[in-house]
């Protein structure tokens, strides 16, 4: 009875202790409260950004809770959801878009934004959750940078993975529809990289260098005359856009070289072209996939895109030579063969010129046996 009577008395004693240690320590300080001048100067920068055409959609001053934002694991709120001078860390559910102005925009494991996530002087991380709609983490209008900032993380990797694949798709729509407009021009150039590589690749590299000296020079003797000196802005026009058109040809060109290493054969030509064009283009766009992937590693990225900056740039600059050797797809260029002379068959008799026919030669008949007893 003494021991137990003995355990609850300290047992409240030790209780006692911890309420007075609890006492002794400081509450937390709760969040500061936003003064008339920081909802002011919200204010302003909200009107600034919905004067522009993609942030029309910006919440009013009202809706942002000053500080961090949390949205908790396993809950669901309708959005748009919005916080300044804090982050808005995404765990549940928001139905809707999601701000941030001078704070990051943060969507966890677990979390997802259904509408788009926006950060003003902030970023927007993905760590492990999803955002449904546009991601995007800017500087407001009026601010001294005025550069858009970098997005990190799954982000940065889902952005640089976009902009690759739209490049892929448009390469391969203006590749289908030289194929269905322009398939002998396109034919001629894939015939002059494939047997002349070399040569169009230096042939290519001396175009480079040698564009702007030629308008240079263009130009200077257009200024010898009145009506030249009106032309001059026609003739830089018409420079850039040959210099674009055979750039594009050369380019495609050889991705179709690219890929007729693959596609050997197709039911017709044009649908191998298709193909060739289509595996072609994949070949060329997997180092860029291989840079967005790596974005987020500094030396790793900046490996991926040296390569894939070089093998894009000897592409082109052969399918330029091409181009140029081809005269733009209008005359295909002619490949020297190694003559061999060809042995006439021994039977063979030469014809001679009057048009007597040439016959077989008369084969000896055996002759019978002398002595032969008859």
């Amino acid at each position: 009875m003494r021991r137990t009577l003995m355990s609850a008395v300290a047992a409240l004693l030790a209780i006692g202790g911890l309420d007075c240690l609890e006492a002794q320590q400081p509450a937390a300080a709760p969040a500061a409260a936003p003064t008339a001048g920081a909802r002011d100067s919200l204010a302003q920068t909200l009107d600034r950004e919905r004067a522009t055409p993609a942030r029309r959609s910006l919440p009013a001053a009202s809706r942002f809770t000053w500080g961090d934002l949390n949205i908790p694991a396993g809950t669901s709120v309708e959005g748009p959801i919005a916080a300044a001078r804090g982050n808005v860390n995404v765990r549940g559910l928001v139905n809707g878009d999601v701000y941030a102005v001078g704070g990051d925009v943060v969507v966890h494991s677990g979390g997802e934004v259904t509408g788009s996530a926006l950060a003003l002087q902030g970023k927007v991380i993905i760590d492990g959750g999803r955002v449904g709609g546009e991601m995007k983490a800017a500087t407001p209008i009026g601010a001294p940078t005025g550069e858009e900032q970098a997005l990190v993380g799954a982000a940065a990797v889902q952005h640089a993975l976009k902009i690759s694949l739209g490049w892929f798709v448009v390469v391969l729509l203006v590749g289908l529809g030289v194929i269905i407009f322009s398939g002998a021009q396109l034919e001629a150039v894939v015939q002059a990289l494939e047997n002349r590589f070399s040569t169009a690749l230096w042939l290519g590299i001396a175009a480079q260098v040698g564009v702007i000296p030629l308008l240079v020079v263009l130009c200077l003797a257009l200024t010898l005359t009145v009506v030249g000196i009106l032309l001059i802005p026609f003739a830089i026009v018409a420079c850039i856009l040959g210099v674009a058109g055979l750039v594009t040809l050369g380019a495609l060109a050889a991705a179709s070289v690219a890929g007729h290493a693959i596609v050997r054969q197709g039911p017709n030509v044009r649908v191998r072209a298709i193909q060739s064009l289509l595996v072609g283009t994949m070949i060329l766009v997997i180092p860029w996939l291989a840079n967005a992937l790596l974005v987020n590693s500094a030396w790793a990225e900046m490996l991926a895109r040296l390569a894939a900056i070089a093998i894009t740039w000897v592409a082109a600059s052969a399918g330029l030579g091409a181009a140029l050797m081809a005269r733009g797809g209008v005359r295909r260029v002619q490949v020297r063969m190694a003559s061999v002379e060809v042995q006439p068959a021994g039977w063979q008799t030469p014809t001679p010129i009057g048009g007597i026919v040439a016959a077989r030669r008369p084969s000896a008949t055996p002759s019978a046996p002398t002595g032969t007893p008859r």
